[in-house]
């Protein structure tokens, strides 16, 4: 049986997550942690490190090295001059979920292409289709994108069967949104 993953794809870090029934979502590990740093740092041979190996590199090699670069998801304008390259916000968000579609695949077992992805309840249209143009660069299908704060609300409310009013803060590492 194929299960659709959720993704946070984070500011500062991501995690990625998969409901299988029963009232529990299950939180995947990659890198053997349950939240992975959003940053990739390119090698002299241009290979991309991506995670608790990129964020070491942040400090010591910080011209090849991206951080935060969700904070641009849809400025055109905005590139990352690197070893030659320009690349992208949608570049740096491609290759941080192929790394984390590829931590799934290996702790599921399954090959993994459906996928929700996580997005701040301010994200603007431009910023959404950024996002989801990462996800399929990446080679997921992206089923569709939800606001953080409303992930955080249904992940409350599996166990739950009452109706209630929630007041939901999402604190991350790049944004703050609150919602009823």
């Amino acid at each position: 049986m194929s299960y659709p993953i959720g993704i946070d794809l984070g500011t500062t870090n991501s995690v990625v997550s998969i409901y299988r029934g029963g009232g529990v979502a299950e939180t995947i590990l990659v890198e053997g942690r349950t939240t992975m740093p959003s940053v990739v740092s390119f090698r002299a041979d241009s290979t991309a490190l991506v995670g608790q190996a990129a964020k070491r590199k942040l400090l010591i090699d910080p011209e090849n090295t991206v951080a935060s670069a969700k904070r641009f998801m849809g400025d055109r304008t905005k590139t990352y001059e690197i070893m030659g390259q320009s690349l992208s916000p949608i570049d740096i968000g491609t290759i941080v979920l192929q790394k984390i579609a590829i931590a799934a695949q290996e702790y599921l077992q399954k090959e993994i292409k459906d996928v929700v992805i996580t997005v701040p309840a301010y994200f603007t249209e431009a910023q959404k289709e950024d996002t989801k143009l990462a996800g399929e660069k990446a080679g997921l299908n992206v089923l569709r994108l939800i606001p953080e704060p409303t992930a955080a609300a249904i992940a409350y409310g599996l166990d739950r069967d009452r109706n209630q009013t929630l007041l939901v803060y999402d604190l991350g590492g790049g944004t703050f949104d609150v919602r009823v």
